[in-house]
């Protein structure tokens, strides 16, 4: 557990002048601070969205590694032209928590819980807020808290529940707390009191911040998450050590009881209402989802925000050919790319896969290398074209283009998956979907077609080792489709070389929070202990 300690330290530093050494810091909101400002309330708020963009940002500490590659390298399903950012390591089942990638999505989440804790505290004492202010507030921070807990999660199963500000030393090592706990008490009651209660607008956000839109869809993946796995495993057994022991054995989805029917129709309540608000449609043509004028617009929901020349988005470059010179980046990593059996899953007819679509074969030089711009070679495989921007890549080198964590396709493929799971599928959010690629319409649906659409749809969002993991499903790799969808335990992807099992159900625990907390127990089949 991050020490989440808000005590303000002074430290002794040997310079030669004495003035520097009696000045007294300043700009560190602290419990002591006195604020009774509007101002400084919305700053206590305005500190929990910082991790929103910090969870992209991180790296697996080589060149060309970034996190939400991590993600994707996870699925079997990705491809990286250099091996720096060790995919390898994901192929030869050679993870483990001294790698890079872990630290970074445990540090950020468990910062941006911080940030929450301290709002949370200190907001309903702010005298220059009225109680609207205060509640509106109040259902900003709270969505993010749980949405922060929500990615802990789900990526390391039981972790650490702090609610409170840590003041005192002896309260800073916690142990591992049940991930159905986290749900029960932490997640899903601070998005129903910002779904419910709070007095945030029940409107969509044009500006990245929490409205009762955004907590919506968050809170309808949360339930819809909850009627799978693993909470419905550990409901079974609440006592049991399910992540460290690895006592994972269910599988079969949808799961069939009346606690996963119960989130299942609390899911489909919550994507009800995002629908019918009639705020959202799907863009009319792909390269909406690439162009930062479209930043939280048309179909966007809940995007991480970027601002060339504040906090430029770099992580675009991960998705550029490797050396290629078609920017006028420094570098080109070519460390976030589908696999080319993923990409050759797609059906020809597909508008996606379909050239400058949701993927790119050729290019030109940038003009900083070659004023004629000349084509350079046909890529060895697909590029994603969905995170081009263009200004960013040939003119300005300074990106504002948002990170999406949520677009109105998402929640229309949740609401079709929600119904059929419930018995009676609704084909009409699937469809749409469908129609923009320029495919058929389908009349029913399975699994297969479920997550295929989700596959094709939301490639590379850092959707579908969440799905994954909630399903227990994989799909098989083919051409022009996929050619099935199996067990995730014991399903081998493509250039794979061994089969998944329970131990990949979940991600290790890094070796900082292993290093620092002597109450912490490593998951199941992983290092360090």
């Amino acid at each position: 557990m991050k020490k989440i300690i808000l005590i303000i330290a002074s430290a002794v530093m040997f310079f030669s002048c004495d003035e520097f050494l009696e000045e007294t810091p300043t700009g560190t909101l602290t419990t002591e601070s006195n604020v009774s400002s509007y101002d400084a309330g919305v700053a206590f708020a305005n500190a929990c969205y910082r991790q929103t963009t910090g969870l992209l940002e991180g790296s697996g500490g080589e060149w060309g590694s970034n996190l939400p590659s991590s993600f994707e390298f996870a699925t079997g399903k990705a491809y990286s032209t250099y091996q720096g950012p060790k995919l390898w390591q994901y192929e030869a089942d050679e993870v483990s928590g001294n790698m890079a990638y872990f630290n970074p999505v445990w540090d950020q989440n468990y910062w941006g819980i911080r940030a929450c804790n301290l709002a949370i505290d200190r907001i309903p004492t702010v005298d220059g807020l009225t109680a609207e202010d205060k509640s509106r507030l109040l259902g900003e921070v709270r969505t993010l808290r749980a949405w922060y807990y929500f990615w802990l999660v789900r990526y390391f199963g039981d972790v650490p529940m702090n609610v409170a500000l840590v003041t005192e030393l002896a309260n800073v090592e916690l142990p591992r707390t049940s991930l159905k706990t986290i749900y029960d008490e932490v997640i899903i009651p601070d998005l129903e009191f910002a779904v419910n209660e709070s007095a945030l607008q029940d409107v969509r956000s044009g500006d990245g911040r929490i409205t009762k839109h955004v907590a919506r869809t968050i809170l309808a993946d949360v339930y819809l998450t909850c009627a799978g796995y693993p909470y419905q495993e550990v409901a079974t057994a609440p006592e049991k050590n399910w992540c460290s022991d690895g006592l994972w054995s269910m599988s079969g989805y949808p799961v069939d009881n009346a606690s996963a029917r119960e989130f299942l129709n609390k899911s489909k309540s919550q994507l009800d209402a995002i629908i019918n608000s009639g705020a959202y449609s799907l863009f009319p043509t792909y390269d909406d989802l690439h162009d930062p004028d479209k930043n939280n617009q048309g179909e966007f929901i809940f995007q991480a925000q970027f601002n060339k020349g504040i906090r430029s988005n770099g992580w675009i470059y991960f998705a550029l050919p490797m050396g290629s010179r078609t920017s006028v980046h420094h570098d080109e990593f070519g460390t976030f790319i589908p696999s080319k059996s993923y990409s050759d899953s797609y059906d020809p007819a597909d508008l996606r896969i379909q050239e400058r679509q949701m993927f790119y074969n050729y290019d030109t030089k940038a003009a900083k290398h070659d004023p004629n711009e000349p084509p350079v070679p046909k890529f060895t495989l697909p590029h994603l074209f969905k995170y081009y921007d263009k200004r960013a890549i040939k003119v300005e080198d300074n990106s504002s283009l948002n990170f999406t964590y949520y677009r109105y396709a998402d929640i229309l493929l949740m609401h079709t998956e929600v119904t059929w799971a419930l018995g009676n599928a609704d084909l009409t959010g699937i469809n749409a979907v469908r129609e923009r690629a320029l495919l058929p319409p389908l009349e029913r649906v399975d699994e297969l077609s479920l997550f295929s659409e989700r596959a094709w749809e939301l490639v590379f969002e850092v959707k579908m080792l969440f799905d994954q993991r909630r399903s227990r499903l994989a799909l098989i790799d083919g051409t022009g489709s996929f050619s099935g969808i199996e067990n995730l335990v014991g399903h081998q992807p493509v250039n794979f070389n061994h089969t998944l099992g329970p131990k990949h159900l979940l991600s290790p625990i890094g070796n900082g929070e292993m290093d620092k907390n002597s109450l912490m127990i490593q998951n199941f089949g992983y290092e360090p202990k």
